[in-house]
């Protein structure tokens, strides 16, 4: 089982290389990440739309 001590020692590691994000490539993965969402918000869409009328068109 590892010591608490090295756990913690891990997240400083960590949390010392973390740097703040210039507006160019913040921006960018904001604008990915917006793509993302609708890309996926559009299939789960179109799974509702096939699951719900296109049963109800063959009856």
């Amino acid at each position: 089982m590892p010591k608490i001590s090295d756990w913690v020692s891990e997240y400083y590691n960590v949390l010392k290389m973390a740097k703040k994000p210039s507006w160019e490539e913040f921006s960018t993965t904001a604008k990915v990440a917006l793509a993302v969402m609708f890309i996926v918000g559009f299939v789960g869409f179109v799974i509702y739309l096939l699951m719900e009328v296109l049963p109800g068109a063959f009856r």
